[in-house]
């Protein structure tokens, strides 16, 4: 039986704003990209502080670093109809977020968009010091939860957290539209 579903943030709840900021802001982007993923990957693990992330983005961008964060979140965009979906199923499943984020950002998003309201918890990669697709950040996840990997549900818009969600256990789904997400989580007798 299902107890609780785990959505991911950036590319589900919310548009992957910082990627569209990167690409449009940042000179060669692209030719740079492994650059930028070993970067991201610091930040969201907490390994470099906001400040220090932003200097170097502000840098390369040649964005004062006062306005970067304004920006970026103007690229942001939140998914409302799933939203309204989430709230549904809060009736009868606890719902979690488990992202790779830093918390900083995050916690911002959460206040400007009223979102706290929709999570029963919070798993934080930057926080946690790890991140998906590692089977440790989705074991913190139920433990914290109290529920077995077949209690859980795990939505996320990468394939490769995807397959660690199903490594631990959890039934994974690919989020693409929200009508599939409904229908997908049908499939395992959910509620929507």
């Amino acid at each position: 039986m299902i107890k609780a579903i785990l959505f991911d943030f950036g590319g589900v709840i919310t548009t992957r704003g910082y990627l569209l900021w990167m690409k449009e802001e940042i000179p060669n982007f692209e030719k740079n990209k492994s650059f930028y993923d070993d970067l991201s990957d610091k930040y969201d693990l907490g390994m470099i502080t906001h400040k220090q992330f932003t200097q170097i983005i502000a840098g390369e961008s040649r964005i004062g670093e006062g306005i970067i964060w304004k920006k970026i979140f103007n690229k942001i965009k939140v998914n409302k109809e799933l939203l309204k979906i989430i709230d549904k199923l809060k009736k009868n499943y606890k719902i979690a977020l488990l992202t790779n984020f830093h918390h900083k950002p995050l916690n911002d998003l959460i206040i400007k968009y009223n979102l706290e309201k929709y999570f029963d918890l919070k798993v934080i990669s930057s926080l946690e010091k790890l991140h998906k697709p590692d089977h440790k950040i989705f074991n913190k996840t139920l433990k914290l939860l109290k529920i077995k990997p077949a209690e859980a549900i795990f939505i996320d818009d990468s394939q490769k957290y995807i397959d660690g969600g199903e490594k631990v256990g959890i039934k994974s789904f690919l989020f693409m539209t929200n009508q599939k997400l409904i229908e997908d989580l049908k499939s395992c007798g959910v509620t929507v």
